[in-house]
């Protein structure tokens, strides 16, 4: 959604968040409907980054000469966790 009801402190602003209580059906199901589809462009561009990352990981292993990794070893790269096991 493109309002922003975030507070700086990165939590959710509920004092100025919409009253769902007060819409009506119809309104609530428009609603509902164009908040799935942002969450599910939102996941679909997050998986897209998530996996170009794991291939740049890959190609730069490649250039390296180094196996490939294992999907629990690029998991822990894609998390930061190289060193914990």
């Amino acid at each position: 959604m493109s309002d922003q009801r975030f507070t700086p402190s990165g939590g959710f602003d509920w004092e100025s968040s919409e009253d769902f209580t007060a819409l009506p059906e119809p309104e609530l199901k428009e609603l509902l409907a164009r908040v799935s589809e942002e969450e599910r462009q939102a996941a679909y561009r997050h998986e897209l980054f998530l996996r170009g990352r794991a291939d740049l990981i890959r190609a730069e292993l490649a250039g390296r000469g180094v196996a490939a990794l294992s999907t629990e070893e690029l998991a822990r790269v894609l998390l930061g966790e190289e060193g914990k096991r």
